[in-house]
């Protein structure tokens, strides 16, 4: 578990933005081990994640997929190169973290709770500011890969998922 100090220094204080934790947590049906132990996530990561959204939806905005008994999501990110169109949203009622692409209406798990998604942002900031150049980086991000791995194993069981690739990036074996 890391706390939230920990989170500040990887995300920087001026580099965060705070999200209704306690009023989510009263208000949805995910569990509460779903939810990471602080309020608030990173604005910028790079290049796998954005806080800053500028489209039709609004960071923390509701979706509401499949009528009455389908999805109800609420948007915490976007991805930084299609930020109006990729979007992290929590599954209320599960704690997952699905990628919605907007434009194409389709659905991909990115995390299999939203505490592993502050989780993996946490790590990958560490491993972004750790960085020392090309030479080193295809061995440190398959450390990352085993890191990541041990804290949701499902968000990088399909090779395709949004993980996977970023990972296969770091390590210059996506081709």
């Amino acid at each position: 578990m890391t706390d939230a100090d920990a989170y500040l220094r990887a995300w920087e204080p001026d580099n965060v933005v705070r999200y209704p934790r306690a009023q989510w947590m009263r208000e949805f049906a995910a569990p509460a081990a779903a939810y990471p132990e602080v309020d608030f996530l990173p604005v910028e990561m790079s290049a796998v994640y954005t806080a800053y959204l500028t489209g039709r939806f609004e960071l923390y905005a509701a979706i509401d997929i499949g009528g009455d008994s389908g999805l109800r999501l609420r948007v915490v990110g976007g991805v930084p190169s299609d930020r109006d169109n990729m979007l992290f949203c929590l599954d209320t009622a599960t704690g997952r973290i699905l990628l919605l692409g907007v434009a194409e209406g389709t659905l991909e798990l990115v995390n299999s709770t939203f505490k592993a998604l502050a989780e993996f942002l946490y790590h990958f900031a560490r491993f972004v500011d750790e960085d020392s150049g090309a030479a080193g980086r295809p061995a440190r991000a398959k450390a990352l890969r085993a890191t990541l791995h041990g804290i949701d194993p499902a968000a990088l069981a399909d090779r395709e998922s949004w993980w996977s690739i970023a990972l296969m990036q770091l390590e210059g074996t996506l081709r």
